[in-house]
């Protein structure tokens, strides 16, 4: 969701990831119609008219260099992290990117040649 609207720091983005996925998953919501998302927005709080300006504005180019950096960087699946240049892709390796947060010393090892801070 575009800075205009997510307000992540008020609280916002949890509250809309949420309705997303549950509405999205239980067959009511269509989430191309911008009707539908900005209406979600505007129930977690947020500005539903700016949200539809930056839609018909400038979020084809946001969303095509997103596309583009998480294609340069081997992201190809969800749930994908990249945690200093090492690559996690799968919900089974929440765990292990977890442990390297903790121990991130052991990315060398790990990635032997091919690490790059």
């Amino acid at each position: 969701m575009p800075a205009c609207c997510s307000r992540s720091a008020n609280g916002l983005f949890r509250p809309y990831h949420d309705t997303v996925f549950r509405r999205f998953w239980s067959h009511d919501l269509e989430i191309d119609e911008l009707s539908d998302i900005s209406g979600v927005i505007a129930d977690v709080g947020g500005s539903q008219k700016d949200f539809e300006a930056y839609v018909n504005g400038p979020a084809r180019e946001e969303h095509d260099r997103i596309v583009d950096e998480a294609e340069a960087l081997g992201v190809f699946g969800v749930p994908t992290m990249v945690f200093n240049g090492e690559l996690f892709w799968g919900g089974d390796r929440i765990d292990m990117l977890i442990e390297r947060i903790k121990q991130p010393e052991t990315v060398a090892a790990a990635l032997g040649s091919r690490h790059r801070m």
